[in-house]
């Protein structure tokens, strides 16, 4: 893959968990968390983790070169 290709796939995960946070933190009560603000924050915990491994892969990219 590109490094173009893997930038424009980066956008779309970092999306998901901005998204699915602020979700969580626009639902009232969120001391007492209930199962979809725990479905908002596995989406942003998958979103970041996506987000991180293409970082990763971008770094690695960059240090064969």
């Amino acid at each position: 893959m590109e490094r173009t290709e893997l930038r424009k796939g980066l956008a779309a995960p970092l999306l998901v968990s901005v998204l699915a946070l602020g979700v969580f933190f626009r639902t009232p009560g969120s001391e007492n968390v209930r199962a979809v603000q725990m479905l908002a924050l596995l989406g942003c915990g998958m979103g970041l983790g996506v987000a991180l491994a293409y970082i990763r892969v971008l770094v690695g990219m960059g240090s064969h070169k």
